[in-house]
């Protein structure tokens, strides 16, 4: 041991404990908070599309790489009965980055009887209960993105009546696709 440390002192090394890495930073100097493992700002708690799309360009690129065909647009504002759609996402998420923009291209074009509300979760996906919108009971989050659909009851509450969890059901099928699928069968049933 003495001839390795004599052998760095001779070279003019010296043995250094390694370098502690400087905390993470809790918020940007714009104030939104941090990811602990990418750094990168976060979007947590409600959301607007507008808020998505500025936030990360990966979710405007990929709005844009994938237009939504015209049909899938029709079915979307063809339906005509009260629904909220609650998507459940996490900005540092693959899955969020690549499903999301989906309903992005949806909204654009809004149909007014689908209220949609965006919540953005951290990697513990948790949610306050005070952060799901009025009627709409707070639901479980394993997975995101994770897709809420609330039929609107007689008297203005919510019942939850269908989800598409992470990515659409079937392969091959878009989220665009998944969801206008889940209005149209929760719309006949």
């Amino acid at each position: 041991m003495k001839a390795v440390l004599l052998a760095l002192g001779t070279l003019g090394l010296q043995a250094e404990p390694p370098a502690v890495p400087p905390p993470i930073p809790a918020s940007t100097p714009g104030g939104l908070p941090c990811d602990a493992r990418d750094h990168q700002p976060l979007l947590l708690g409600p959301a607007t599309a507008a808020e998505i799309l500025a936030h990360r360009a990966v979710f405007r690129d990929t709005l844009a790489n994938a237009p939504l065909p015209a049909d899938l647009k029709a079915r979307w504002k063809a339906v005509r009965q009260p629904f909220t759609l609650v998507a459940v996402f996490g900005s540092w998420c693959g899955d969020s980055q690549y499903q999301l923009p989906d309903l992005l291209g949806l909204e654009a074009d809004p149909n007014p009887f689908i209220e949609v509300h965006y919540l953005g979760v951290y990697r513990d996906k948790a949610l306050a209960e005070a952060q799901w919108p009025k009627g709409c009971a707070p639901q479980p989050v394993v997975r995101v993105p994770t897709f809420y659909l609330f039929a609107t009851q007689p008297g203005g509450t919510q019942k939850l009546v269908g989800t598409v969890v992470e990515n659409p059901p079937r392969a091959g099928q878009r989220m665009a696709e998944a969801l206008v699928e889940l209005v149209e069968t929760a719309s006949k049933g």
